[in-house]
C-alpha cells in the first residue's frame, strides 16, 4: 500500500498521540498503586533518612574504635537515648509550664483580643472602610467550639492514631537499625549484579542523593536550631509570653521549606501583640531582621553545596510537590530536584558526546574540581586586587611626601 507524504505524517502524528496516551496510562495506574503502599513507602524512607543522618556519626565510630558496624550502631541508639533524655528532662518541663500557663490565661488573652477588635472596628468606621470585623471575630468562639467537639468526639481516634505514630515511629527505628547495619552491604550486591554502565549511573544516584538529601535534612535542622535560638534570645529580653513554646515552634516551622517563615512568624506576632503589645514594634522588627539574615546570608551558605539549582526551578518544584504530595512533597522538593537536575545534566551530556555511560559517576568529581578551580582563581584575584589597592595607596603616599 503506497501511502502519501501527508498520509505518513497523520500516521506518524497519531503513533506519537497513542504513545503519550500509553504513557499517561501507565503513569497514572503507577500512581494509583503507589497510593495504595505510599504508607509503607513513608515508613522506608523515613528509615533511610534516619539512617542517612546517623550513617557518618556510625562509619568514624566503625573505624576509629574496635567496636564493628553493629556494635557502632547500638553505642549510636544509646547515645541518641540520652542525649534525648536529657534534653526531654530540661525543656520538657519549662514548655509544660509555659502551655499549663497559656490555658490559664486563655480567657485574658480572649477578653484583650476582643477589645482590639472592637478598637480596630471604630477605627474602620472612622475611616469609612464598610468591613464588619466583629462579625468575623463573634464566629470564631462558635467555630473553637465546634472544633474542640469534634476533637472529643474523636478521641477515641485521637489515641488510636497516637498509636498508630507511634508504632510507625518504633518501625522507622527498626528499620534504621538494619541499613546501619546492613545497607552497604545490600547496595553493593544490587550493584554488583549490574552492568558496567548501570553501575557508574547507580554511583551517580547515591552520590546525588547523598548530597542532595544529606545536604538539604542536615542544613535545614541546622537553619531551625539557629532560627529558634534567635528568637528565643528575642523574645526573652523583651519579655513576650511563652518565649520557649514560640521558640520550639518556629524552628520547626522554619525547617518547612518556602512557606516556614511564613508559618514560623503568625504565632509569635499574636502572642507578642496579646501579651506584651509595648514590645510588639520590636518584636516584629527583630524577628524580621532575624529571618533575614537566616535566609539570605546564613541559608546560602549552609544550602549552596547541597542543591544547586535555580531559584525559579526551586519555586516550580515547591508548588509541583504541594499538588501531588501535601506537606511531604513540599518537605522534599528541593532535594528531589536536586538529584533531577543532576540526571537532566547527565543525559545532556551524554546526548551531546562529551560523556560515556561508564563516566557518570565522574560528574561530581568534575563539578566539584571545577569549582575548587573557581574559588581559588577568586582567591588569586582578591589577593591581586589587594595587592593592588595596597601598591596605589603606597604610589599616593610617596606623592605626597614628595
Amino acid at each position: 500500500m503506497n501511502l502519501t507524504t501527508r498520509d505518513r505524517q497523520l500516521l506518524t502524528a497519531l503513533v506519537v498521540l497513542l504513545i503519550i496516551f500509553v504513557t499517561f496510562q501507565v503513569i497514572a495506574d503507577l500512581w494509583s498503586a503507589l497510593a495504595r503502599v505510599a504508607d509503607v513507602l513513608l515508613i522506608f524512607f523515613a528509615a533511610w533518612l534516619f539512617a542517612y543522618l546517623l550513617g557518618p556519626l556510625v562509619s568514624r565510630i566503625d573505624e576509629r574504635t574496635p567496636l564493628n558496624r553493629a556494635l557502632s550502631v547500638v553505642v549510636v541508639y544509646i547515645g541518641i537515648a540520652f542525649v534525648l533524655a536529657g534534653v526531654l528532662a530540661l525543656v520538657v518541663p519549662g514548655l509544660v509550664a509555659q502551655l499549663n500557663d497559656l490555658v490559664t490565661r486563655a480567657p485574658e488573652y480572649g477578653d484583650r483580643a476582643a477589645r482590639e477588635v472592637v478598637g480596630l472596628q471604630q477605627s474602620l468606621e472612622r475611616l469609612g472602610v464598610p468591613v464588619n470585623v466583629t462579625d468575623l471575630y463573634g464566629q470564631v468562639p462558635a467555630r473553637l467550639s465546634a472544633f474542640a467537639g469534634s476533637i472529643a468526639t474523636d478521641a477515641l481516634g485521637f489515641v488510636s492514631a497516637t498509636a498508630t505514630v507511634v508504632f510507625n515511629a518504633t518501625l522507622v527505628l527498626i528499620i534504621a537499625f538494619i541499613m546501619l547495619i546492613d545497607g552497604d552491604t545490600l547496595w553493593n550486591r544490587f550493584v554488583n549484579a549490574l552492568s558496567p554502565e548501570l553501575q557508574s549511573e547507580a554511583d551517580l544516584l547515591r552520590r546525588s542523593a547523598d548530597r542532595s538529601f544529606g545536604g538539604f535534612i542536615r542544613g535545614s535542622l541546622l537553619l531551625g536550631l539557629i532560627y529558634g535560638i534567635g528568637t528565643l534570645l528575642i523574645l526573652v529580653p523583651l519579655g513576650v509570653p511563652f518565649a520557649g513554646v514560640l521558640a520550639v515552634l518556629s524552628g520547626l516551622a522554619m525547617i518547612i521549606p518556602f512557606f516556614g517563615p511564613i508559618i514560623a512568624e503568625v504565632p509569635v506576632l499574636v502572642v507578642a501583640l496579646l501579651g506584651a503589645p509595648d514590645a510588639f514594634l520590636w518584636v516584629v522588627v527583630l524577628t524580621v531582621a532575624l529571618q533575614q539574615l537566616v535566609l539570605n546570608v546564613i541559608g546560602p551558605r549552609i544550602m549552596s553545596t547541597a542543591i544547586g539549582i535555580h531559584p525559579l526551578f526551586v519555586f516550580f518544584a515547591l508548588l509541583l510537590g504541594s499538588r501531588i504530595a501535601g506537606f511531604w512533597g513540599v518537605f522534599l522538593a528541593m532535594p528531589v530536584a536536586g538529584v533531577i537536575n543532576t540526571f537532566v545534566r547527565y543525559v545532556y551530556e551524554v546526548a551531546r558526546g562529551r560523556r560515556a555511560r561508564t563516566q557518570a559517576a565522574t560528574l561530581f568529581e568534575e563539578r566539584d574540581a571545577a569549582a575548587a578551580a573557581a574559588a581559588a582563581d577568586a582567591r588569586d584575584a582578591a589577593t591581586e586586587a589587594r595587592g593592588a589597592a595596597r601598591a596605589a595607596r603606597e604610589a599616593k603616599l610617596l606623592t605626597r611626601g614628595k
